[in-house]
């Protein structure tokens, strides 16, 4: 999809009624593809109620004209009570009306058309919640000013529609809730900005906004009061000195509360190693370089020995050295994406880690993932496992299957390493010696697979292949400068897929059953 970023968040806001509970469906496409086809199935139903409606409301007219007939008639010849067979068929006559009339104000056939929206499809509050938190997330990540990011421009680039100040009104209000005070200072200055010059709109309460520059000027130390001065502001003067007055109380107050709720993008690191490499990771996002030509990283058109390969050549890029990283272009062909993103569009599901304590993690990886089965893998991916096995030089007869994620707004997977997996499949086939990670699609704007550790980042081009090596060739330790990550997006759709190539099988210079932990230097 290539809606930009500022759009996607209209969106979000004028779609949040049809969203599914517990669902974070910004962070991938396939989860607002669903959001699109259930509102659909909301406007059928909706359309179907209305059709109901319209018939039981015509019905009710005909019975209640029924009945004022019939009292019309009674007033206008009572002769008929002194027959006992007419009164008693009139009576009849009236009960049925009136039955009918209370069968129709129960409105059961509409009701129940309306309980085909199931409740866990109903509007959670936490859905606006979650579209914030993406927005403040990647505002962080990338140190944007909400300044430069109300107008849709990033590094100097502009990326998005620009903001208006009801916007940025909203992202002050969610940041105030949230206790991010900082957020609160930078939006708040921004909605009043932005109010002052869409001509004082309606949707900003500028009583609200001079008490989120107050407070969160007494809590940052970045004193912003002086631009408040809003027409209409009667109790601003009084509201200052009080929160002079009380300056320590609050300011302690808050910060245990921020303590506790602020977002960050890195709290769930708990390993100190990878801790040191959150700077390099921000940097490399951000300012990160794709190393590509010199003497000795070239490109070339290689057939690694395969005749097939003389009229096809593979497009092959030298990426870095050691570790080993190379691109293969153009190795993935739209028809075969085309198929795969078929195959996966039911399956996907918030992506998930799992940790050495087998518990399950998902706040450093946002997006969403599958697996490919073994079935499907030998139907529409053999002609594919030949070109990883021909520009690898590695069989695939012992590889993981296939992994497909996407990531949408805000979505990321903080730096991590490949090779451990716990379990029976280490015993078995060893450790994820090579990582193959195909793009299945493209990106306008950041979204790289960075390694920090070198500062290089590789971006995403459709159908390309981004091959590298886990672990030393010659002992199996494993490599640490291979720390990588996904950059969290900005702007459109991540798709990806990966195979893992298992050192079980293969034909390697140490063995992998006596070596011990691949994390023993």
């Amino acid at each position: 999809m290539s809606k930009n970023m500022l759009t996607y968040l209209a969106i979000v806001f004028s779609l949040l009624m049809f969203v599914e509970a517990g669902q974070k469906w910004h962070t991938s496409q396939i989860a607002l593809t669903k959001l699109y086809d259930l509102q659909n199935d909301h406007f059928n139903v909706f359309n179907k109620y209305l059709d109901l409606e319209e018939k039981r409301l015509e019905e009710l007219k005909d019975h209640v004209a029924a009945v004022y007939e019939r009292c019309h008639h009674q007033k206008t010849n009572r002769a008929f009570l002194h027959n006992h067979l007419d009164v008693i068929k009139l009576m009849k006559q009236m009960h049925q009306h009136f039955l009918k009339i209370k069968d129709l104000i129960k409105n059961k056939l509409s009701m129940e058309a309306l309980r085909e929206i199931d409740e866990h499809k109903d509007l959670s509050g936490n859905h606006i919640l979650l579209v914030y938190q993406a927005m403040r997330r990647l505002q962080r990540f990338y140190a944007i000013p909400a300044s430069d990011m109300s107008e849709g421009r990033f590094n100097n680039k502009i990326i998005g529609d620009k903001m208006d100040a009801c916007e940025c009104y909203v992202m002050a209000k969610y940041c105030s809730e949230e206790n991010d005070m900082y957020g609160v200072i930078d939006w708040a200055v921004e909605a009043y900005y932005k109010w002052k010059s869409d001509g004082q709109p309606e949707c900003v309460d500028p009583e609200i906004l001079n008490f989120y520059i107050m407070s969160s000027s007494v809590f940052t130390g970045f004193d912003l009061m002086s631009i408040i001065h809003i027409n209409g502001s009667s109790n601003l003067q009084k509201d200052t000195d009080k929160f002079l007055r009380y300056y320590h109380l609050i300011k302690n107050e808050l910060f245990e509360l921020d303590k506790e709720k602020t977002l960050a993008v890195f709290e769930i690191y708990n390993n100190l190693k990878r801790k040191q490499f959150e700077k390099e990771f921000r940097h490399s996002c951000k300012y990160g370089v794709s190393r590509t030509i010199t003497k000795h990283l070239k490109c070339r058109y290689q057939t690694k020995n395969s005749f097939y390969r003389i009229l096809m050549p593979f497009k092959e890029e030298d990426i870095n050295s050691e570790p080993f990283i190379k691109i293969y272009h153009d190795v993935l062909y739209e028809n075969e994406i085309s198929k795969i993103k078929y195959i996966v569009s039911g399956n996907m599901s918030d992506a998930r880690i799992q940790t050495k304590n087998n518990s399950s993690e998902e706040k450093s990886r946002l997006g969403q993932a599958t697996w490919i089965n073994s079935n499907d893998s030998v139907e529409y991916f053999d002609s594919l496992n030949n070109r990883i096995e021909t520009f690898t030089g590695f069989t695939t007869k012992t590889a993981e299957l296939y992994q497909i994620v996407n990531y949408g707004l805000g979505g990321h997977y903080l730096p991590h390493f490949d090779p451990f997996h716990k379990g029976t499949v280490i015993e078995k086939f060893g450790n994820r010696f090579v990582t193959v990670l195909f793009y299945l699609s493209d990106v306008q704007n950041e979204g790289y697979t960075s390694f920090p550790m070198l500062n290089i980042i590789i971006p995403v081009e459709k159908g390309s292949a981004l091959v590298w090596y886990n672990l030393n060739m010659s002992n199996g330790k494993l490599n640490f400068a291979t720390l990588h990550g996904s950059c969290p997006l900005l702007k459109g759709n991540k798709w990806i897929m990966t195979r893992w190539l298992y050192e079980e099988g293969q034909h390697l210079s140490y063995d992998w059953k006596s070596r011990g932990n691949v994390y023993e230097v």
